[in-house]
């Protein structure tokens, strides 16, 4: 199978990166507005309530615990949401546009290299905000992965220019 260009596992990423970026943002359309249900649940009456009957106790009681926090605290909890969902469509944003440049067979590239980095640094942050050890171990591989682009960069303009 190939790896680069026309047909190639990247022109599949691609189209399959693009369908998810559609996916999550219907997906943070919906959060937003479930999340202004659930933070303003005292004020506009919660649909949530009548659902957990089937749950769990310990679901009850984070359930109650959080309705009984004041609505200032409440309303914290739709920027910290809002900050995840927009770094993860900024992630996918740019995969896009990095295996769209692999699907034109552009592969050692100074504009590869930097949106590798920005990638990078979008899922060290990510991996920071949500505390999440496994995403911060891919946000440093991709990091490292970057500095072998970038050398491979330097390489590939040192043959373009001896050619």
């Amino acid at each position: 199978m190939k790896y680069f260009g026309k047909k190639s596992l990247s022109s599949v990423m691609h189209v399959i990166l693009r369908i998810a970026w559609y996916l999550a943002l219907l997906a943070a359309v919906c959060a937003v507005a479930a999340g202004v249900v659930i933070v303003f649940h005292a004020q506009l009456g919660s649909p949530f309530s009548r659902g957990l009957e089937g749950s769990s106790a310990k679901d009850i009681r984070d359930w109650e615990s959080f309705q009984g926090l004041p609505l200032g605290v409440r309303i914290l909890v739709l920027p910290y949401f809002g900050a995840v969902i927009a770094l993860v469509l900024m992630v996918i944003r740019r995969s896009t546009q990095l295996f769209a440049q692999f699907k034109n067979e552009i592969v050692f590239d100074k504009d590869n290299v930097r949106v590798i980095l920005q990638v990078s640094r979008l899922i060290i942050v990510l991996s920071i905000i949500t505390f999440s050890l496994g995403t911060l171990l891919v946000g440093i591989i991709l990091r490292l992965l970057c500095e072998i682009v970038k050398n491979g960069t330097v390489l590939q303009e040192e043959h373009d220019l001896t050619v």
